[in-house]
């Protein structure tokens, strides 16, 4: 999976952020564009993840962890927002954008590169704006893992 926290294009070079283009008639907000037809869950970063370990088992708990924190990860990012807290937004997007690479959220690792763009342009009434996708695209995430990863006994 590829995709990067920093691009030429993202507006942030050289510590100098633009304005996300986006259209919201056309299916985009801010930065983002509409991206209802990327999966939720790449299960390939599982399976590869499965066999560098040499098995599902330590795959399976990671998954399990993934879902467990889950909403302390959103409630932090949250919570830094509701504060008006730069350094707390920028960490909870790290670590969110982190944790949705390691398991294979690619929608989710989307909103959190822009979550972080927008931490980094010091414009967190924008974040707030994507607030609710963040936590739909998570709860969507957290049923793919248990639907459509981890055994039903999980």
């Amino acid at each position: 999976m590829s995709i990067s926290g920093s691009s030429a294009g993202d507006g942030s070079a050289n510590g100098v952020c633009f304005p996300a283009s986006g259209d919201p008639e056309n299916g985009q907000q801010g930065g983002l564009q509409d991206d209802s037809q990327e999966p939720i869950l790449d299960l390939s970063v599982l399976r590869e993840l499965e066999e560098e370990l040499g098995g599902t088992g330590v795959a399976h708990n990671f998954a399990r962890d993934y879902i467990s924190i889950w909403d302390k990860r959103l409630r932090y990012l949250e919570r830094s927002v509701e504060d008006n807290d730069p350094d707390a937004a920028m960490d909870a997007a790290l670590s969110l954008k982190n944790s949705a690479l390691m398991i294979g959220a690619t929608r989710l690792a989307r909103l959190a590169i822009e979550v972080q763009r927008l931490v980094k342009c010091g414009d967190l009434v924008q974040v707030r704006q994507l607030l609710p996708a963040v936590e739909r695209t998570g709860e969507l995430t957290v049923s793919e893992l248990k639907l459509g990863y981890l055994p039903p006994d999980s």
